[in-house]
C-alpha cells in the first residue's frame, strides 16, 4: 500500500485519529476528524501533549497507565476528555503501539461515546429510581436511598437533600450521601458546614427561591460561593440544585456535586427535576397511597419518555404488554401489532438458539445485563442490540422488563478498527524508515521478503546497502531535497537484494517530521515491478506487432462487440466500406452497413459465436456502398474474451466481388453456350415444319372460299406466325449482334418506350415521369436500349394494379441511370434470385416466355453496364439500368 493510501486511511477516517510519543506524550499527527472534534487546529495540537486534553484531576492516572504501557499492549478503554471549548466528552479509545524514527509512539482511534454513556447513567438512574420508589414505605425511608441511586449511577461524589421548614422559615439539610473515598473526610468537613440557609441565600437558597434548576460547571469559579473552602479540600467542581416540588409549591432542593467539571445535561436535569417532583408528591399524598400512585406514575413516565427501547412481557408465557415508542420505532411496528404477541411469534430474534440460552441464564441469575444479540425488524433488517432483563412485579403477576441499545454503528466503526489494524500490521509493502544521515531506523515484512534482510540486520546499517553503487547520486539527491523540506512524487528505480539481484520498485518518500515540524528523517514505501515491467515492456511490443499487422493487413479486420457495434477497424475495412476516415466508423452499428435482409442473418452468425455455438464459415454477406453497389464478402471470425471487459469478435472480411463477378458470367456464358445449342436445334427442327405450313395453308386458301374454313386456316397461320416469333427472339436472344453506339439524349429514348407500353397500363394506376431539364446524352444503340425499357415498363404496368409507376432518368458524370419504379405485388426472395433466368416468368405462359427481362440485362451489360433491382413482397420493385458515360461523354 502506498503511503498516499495510508495517508487517505488517516486523514479520511470519520473518526478522530493520531499520534503521540510515548516519552513526551506529545501529539505527533492530527487527521481532520480529530480537528473537527475537539476545535484546536493541527499546529495547535502539535504544540500540545495528551494531558492537554485530559481533566486535570484525570492526568496522574493517565502517566501511569502509559508508563505501565507494553509495546503488545493495545490500550483500549473509556476517557473523559477535554475540548477546546472546555467542554468534557466521554470516549471509547482504542490505540496500538508504532515506531516513528525509532522512538516508541502510539496510533490512537477514538470515538465519542457521550451520549450512549450519558443515556446509559440516564437509564440506571431511572431503573434504580423506579426501584426505590417501588419499594420505599415512607418519606423518609425514600430521600437517603433516592439520593445513593442518583449519586451511584449517575456519577457525583456527594447528595444532599434540604426541606424546607415553614415555621422557621430556613432550609434544614435533612439527608446526605457521599462517595466512600471522601467517606474519612466528609465528617468534619460537613459537620462545620451549616445545617440550615435561609430562602434566597446561597445555591440552595436560590433554587428554592425561583424554583427552577440551578448547574454549575465548576463552583471553584463562582464568585462568593458559600461553600468554596470545604469544595476545594475535597475536590468537588460540578454542581446542581434541583427543586422538591410539591402541590403547594416548593418542599426542598436536591443538591449533588461532583468531583470533575461537568457539562450541563438537559436530559439529566429533566429527569431529576421529575425526580424532585415524585419526592414532592410523596411528602404530599399518604404513605401508602402516595407511594403506590407515584411509583406507578413514576415508572409510566420514565417508560414512555426513555430514549431506550423498552418493553414488559409476562415471565411465563413471554407475551409483550407495554412497549414504548422506541422499541416500536427500532422494529417497525405499530403497537397494536406487538401486544399479545411472543418475541418469536413476530421473528425478532435472529439467532433463536440463542433466546433460548438466554432464556436459561434469566432463570437460573434472576436477571441479564448488557448481552449482545442480532435481532430482526419488521422489514428484515439486522440489527446488533445490548440486552438487559430486569423482574418486575406487576399485578400480582411475575413479568420482565427489557431494555435495548442499539449498536450496530458501533460495532461496524469496532470492525473498521479491526480491519485498519490488519492493514497496517500486513502490509506486502516494503516500508522502512531511515535518518537524514540515511540510517534504516525500521524494516517491516514486507521489507523483508523485498530485498532479502530481516529486520535485525537492516536497522542500524545505511540505507546505501539497498542502491546499486550507480545510483548512490541519485540517493543523494532525494536526501538534499528532503532536507529542505520538499516532497517527493513516487518515481521507479532500481534497487539490489541482499542476494545481489537488482529489482525495478516503485517507491513513495514522505519526510517524517518531530513536533516543532522540522524534517527528521524520512519513511519509504517501496512495491517490486520488476515482472510487471518485464511484462509491460512485452505486452507493448505484442501490441506494436498487432497494430503493425492491422493497419497493413490486405483484409478488411473489424473488431465487433456483442451489439454489433464497431469498435475498431483498419484502413482495408474502411476501404471496403467506402470510408475515406476509417475512424468515422468507430461506433457505426450494423444496421447502417448491412441491408436489412442480410442484417438478422449477420446478428445470428455473431449471436452464435458470443455462445459458442457452431457457425459455418466462411459466412458470405455483402454490403451496398454509393449509389446501390453491392460488394460481397467472404467473413471469418472469432470471439476474444479480456478479463474485466464484454467479449467481442475480430471480423476478417475478403472482398469477393470480382469473383463473384467472374463465377456469374461465367455461368452466364455457359447457359447461353446452352441456350444457343438449343436454338439453332429448335429453328432447324422447327422452321422446315413451320414453312411446310406455311405453303399448305396459303394454298389452301387460295383454293376455298368457305368463311368457315378460312377463319380456321388463318387461326392456323397465327400460331405459326406465334411459333416463329418465339424461334425467333430465341435465336435473337443466342446471337450476337452488333451494336450501333451513337451520342443520344436519353430522354427520347425513355419517352419512345413510354408511348410503346403506355396502353398497357390499368385503370387508376398513375404514371410519373421524372426527367432533367436538359439533354441526358450518352453513347448507346438506341433502338436496343429502347427495346430494353419496354421490356422493364411492360413488367412494371403489368404487375401494377393500383398506385403509381415512376420513370426517373437521373445523371451524373460517371453514369445514367433509367430507373422505373412500381407499387406492385413485389416479390420475394426466391422469384428476386431466379428473376434473370431464361424461360423464368411469374406470368401466365400466354403472357410472356420469361425472357425479357433476360433480353433487358444483356443489353445493359453490352453497354457496359448493369440492371439491378430491389423489391419488398407487397410493397412493389424498382429496376435500374446504369450505364457508364466515358469522359470523353461527360466533357462534351
Amino acid at each position: 500500500m502506498s503511503a498516499e493510501s495510508y495517508r487517505l486511511i488517516f486523514e479520511k477516517n470519520p473518526l478522530p485519529m493520531w499520534v503521540f510519543d510515548l516519552q513526551t506524550l506529545r501529539f505527533l499527527d492530527v487527521n481532520e476528524a480529530a480537528v473537527r472534534a475537539y476545535g484546536y487546529s493541527r499546529s495547535e495540537f502539535l504544540d500540545m501533549t495528551i494531558e492537554d486534553i485530559r481533566p486535570k484531576e484525570d492526568g496522574p492516572g493517565l502517566r501511569a497507565m502509559v508508563a505501565n504501557l507494553k509495546p503488545t499492549d493495545r490500550m483500549v478503554g473509556i476517557w473523559r476528555h477535554r475540548t477546546k471549548d472546555g467542554a468534557i466528552v466521554e470516549v471509547e479509545v482504542l490505540s496500538s503501539e508504532v515506531t516513528v524514527m525509532g522512538r516508541r509512539a502510539r496510533l490512537v482511534l477514538v470515538n465519542d461515546v457521550t451520549g450512549r454513556m450519558r443515556a446509559e447513567r440516564h437509564r440506571a438512574t431511572e431503573t434504580a429510581v423506579t426501584r426505590v420508589l417501588m419499594d420505599a414505605r415512607s418519606s423518609a425511608d425514600v430521600a437517603p436511598k433516592l439520593l445513593a441511586a442518583i449519586c451511584e449511577t449517575a456519577d457525583w461524589a456527594v447528595g444532599e437533600v434540604w426541606l424546607y421548614d415553614p415555621p422557621a422559615a430556613v432550609l434544614r439539610r435533612d439527608g446526605t450521601w457521599y462517595t466512600p473515598q471522601l467517606y474519612s473526610v466528609s465528617g468534619s468537613e460537613y459537620g462545620a458546614a451549616s445545617m440550615t440557609c435561609r430562602p434566597g441565600d446561597g445555591l440552595v437558597g436560590r433554587t428554592w427561591s425561583s424554583n427552577a434548576p440551578i448547574w454549575i460547571r465548576d463552583v471553584l469559579e463562582e464568585k462568593d460561593f458559600e461553600r468554596a473552602e470545604a469544595a476545594l479540600r475535597l475536590g468537588l467542581h460540578g454542581a446542581l440544585a434541583v427543586p422538591i416540588r410539591k402541590m403547594s409549591g416548593v418542599a426542598g432542593v436536591m443538591l449533588l456535586f461532583s468531583q470533575s467539571e461537568r457539562e450541563p445535561d438537559e436530559q439529566l436535569v429533566d429527569l431529576l427535576v421529575d425526580i424532585g417532583s415524585r419526592i414532592g408528591k410523596i411528602l404530599d399524598l399518604s404513605r401508602a397511597e402516595a407511594t403506590k400512585r407515584l411509583v406507578e406514575e413514576a415508572f409510566q413516565k420514565a417508560f414512555y419518555a426513555s430514549p431506550t427501547p423498552m418493553a414488559i412481557s409476562g415471565l411465563k408465557d413471554g407475551r409483550f404488554s407495554e412497549v414504548n415508542d422506541q422499541f416500536l420505532r427500532m422494529f417497525e411496528y405499530e403497537r397494536d401489532a406487538v401486544l399479545g404477541q411472543r418475541s418469536t411469534d413476530l421473528k425478532m430474534w435472529e439467532d433463536p438458539v440463542q433466546r433460548n440460552g438466554l432464556a436459561s441464564r434469566l432463570r437460573e441469575q434472576g436477571s441479564i445485563r448488557d448481552a449482545e444479540i442480532a435481532i430482526r425488524t419488521k422489514s428484515g433488517k439486522k440489527r446488533r442490540v445490548l440486552l438487559s432483563v430486569e423482574p418486575l412485579e406487576m399485578r400480582d403477576q411475575p413479568a420482565i422488563i427489557t431494555s435495548l441499545v442499539d449498536v450496530t454503528d458501533l460495532n461496524a466503526a469496532q470492525d473498521a478498527k479491526a480491519r485498519l489494524g490488519a492493514i497496517v500490521e500486513g502490509s506486502d509493502d516494503a516500508i522502512l524508515g531511515k535518518t537524514l544521515e540515511g540510517k534504516i531506523t525500521s524494516w517491516n515484512r514486507g521489507a523483508e521478503r523485498t530485498y532479502g534482510y530481516t529486520a535485525q540486520e537492516a536497522i542500524g546499517q545505511p540505507i546505501a546497502m539497498i542502491v546499486p553503487e550507480d545510483r548512490h547520486a541519485e540517493l543523494e539527491g532525494i536526501f538534499a531535497r528532503l532536507r529542505n523540506g520538499e516532497a517527493l512524487p513516487a518515481f521507479e528505480t532500481v534497487r539490489v537484494r541482499k542476494d545481489g539481484r537488482k529489482i525495478v520498485v516503485s517507491v513513495t518518500i514522505s519526510p517524517i517530521r518531530d513536533v516543532v515540524g522540522r524534517v527528521i528523517g524520512a519513511s519509504s514505501i517501496a512495491r517490486e515491478t520488476t515482472e510487471r515491467k518485464r511484462s509491460d515492456q512485452l505486452l507493448r511490443r505484442s501490441e506494436a506487432r498487432f497494430r503493425q499487422l492491422f493497419e497493413v493487413a490486405a483484409d478488411a479486420i473489424l473488431l465487433i462487440d456483442g451489439r454489433g457495434t464497431i469498435l475498431e477497424v483498419n484502413p482495408s475495412g474502411g476501404d471496403l466500406l467506402a470510408a475515406h476516415n476509417p475512424a468515422a466508423l468507430r461506433g457505426v452499428n450494423l444496421a447502417e452497413i448491412l441491408p436489412s435482409r442480410e442484417l438478422e442473418r449477420a446478428r445470428n452468425y455473431l449471436r452464435d459465436l458470443l455462445h459458442d455455438r457452431p457457425v459455418q464459415e466462411p459466412f458470405e454477406t455483402y454490403v451496398e456502398v454509393g449509389k446501390g453497389e453491392r460488394r460481397f464478402l467472404q467473413v471469418r471470425s472469432r470471439v476474444i474474451r479480456e478479463e474485466g471487459a464484454e467479449p467481442y469478435v475480430q471480423v476478417i472480411a475478403r472482398d469477393v466481388t470480382i469473383e463473384k463477378e467472374f463465377q456469374r458470367r461465367l455461368l452466364e456464358t455457359e447457359r447461353q453456350t446452352s441456350m444457343a445449342q438449343l436454338a439453332a436445334f429448335v429453328a432447324h427442327e422447327v422452321n422446315t415444319p413451320l414453312t411446310n405450313i406455311a405453303l399448305l395453308t396459303a394454298n389452301l386458301s387460295h383454293n376455298t372460299h368457305d368463311p368457315i374454313t378460312l377463319e380456321k386456316l388463318a387461326k392456323i397461320d397465327a400460331q405459326r406466325q406465334k411459333t416463329a416469333s418465339v424461334v425467333g427472339e430465341l435465336q435473337s436472344l443466342t446471337r450476337s449482334k452488333e451494336f450501333r453506339r451513337i451520342p443520344t439524349d436519353l430522354r427520347g429514348i425513355v419517352d419512345a418506350a413510354i408511348e410503346q407500353v403506355e396502353a398497357l397500363r390499368a385503370h387508376g394506376v398513375a404514371f410519373v415521369k421524372e426527367h432533367p431539364a436538359g439533354p441526358v446524352v450518352a453513347e448507346v444503340d438506341p433502338l436496343r436500349l429502347q427495346q430494353a425499357v419496354v421490356n422493364v415498363l411492360r413488367n412494371a404496368f403489368q404487375a401494377t394494379t393500383r398506385g403509381n409507376v415512376t420513370v426517373r432518368l437521373e445523371a451524373t458524370p460517371e453514369l445514367v441511370a433509367i430507373e422505373v419504379a412500381d407499387t406492385g405485388t413485389g416479390m420475394d426472395e426466391e422469384v428476386r434470385t431466379r428473376l434473370f433466368q431464361p424461360f423464368y416468368t411469374t406470368k401466365e405462359r400466354r403472357e410472356g416466355m420469361g425472357l425479357g427481362l433476360v433480353t433487358a440485362r444483356q443489353i445493359a451489360e453490352a453497354h457496359g453496364g448493369s440492371i439491378e433491382v430491389e423489391t419488398e413482397p407487397h410493397k412493389g420493385s424498382t429496376f435500374t439500368i446504369r450505364l457508364p458515360r466515358p469522359q470523353a461523354e461527360t466533357s462534351k
